[in-house]
C-alpha cells in the first residue's frame, strides 16, 4: 500500500514544533509546501496555518513524488540530524 508515489505520510516529530520547522527548513529535494499530489515531494507543518492550530504542533504531512527513494530517505535523514533527532 505505501510503495512507489503518491503516497502521503503523516507522523509527529519528537521536538514538536521547533523540530518539524527544522526539518522543513533543511531538507533540500524535498519542497517545503501545501500542494499535495504532485509528482515533487513536499513536507509541510499543517499546524503552523491559521485554523489547523488543533493538530499537534509538530505534525508533518509528506506527499511522495517521483523522486528515487534512497533520494529521499538521505534528505530526510540530513534534515532530521539537524533537528537534532537521531534517525
Amino acid at each position: 500500500q505505501l510503495g512507489g508515489f503518491g503516497t502521503i505520510i503523516s507522523f509527529d516529530m519528537r521536538g514538536g514544533a521547533m523540530a518539524a520547522d527544522t526539518v522543513c527548513r533543511e531538507v533540500t529535494l524535498i519542497r517545503n509546501a501545501t500542494s499535495l499530489g504532485s509528482v515533487e515531494s513536499t513536507i509541510e507543518r499543517r499546524a503552523a496555518y491559521a485554523g489547523q492550530e488543533h493538530l499537534p504542533p509538530g505534525l508533518l504531512r509528506l506527499s511522495v513524488g517521483i523522486e528515487a527513494c534512497e533520494d529521499l530517505v538521505a534528505d530526510l535523514q540530513q534534515a532530521l540530524a539537524a533537528a537534532g533527532l537521531d534517525t
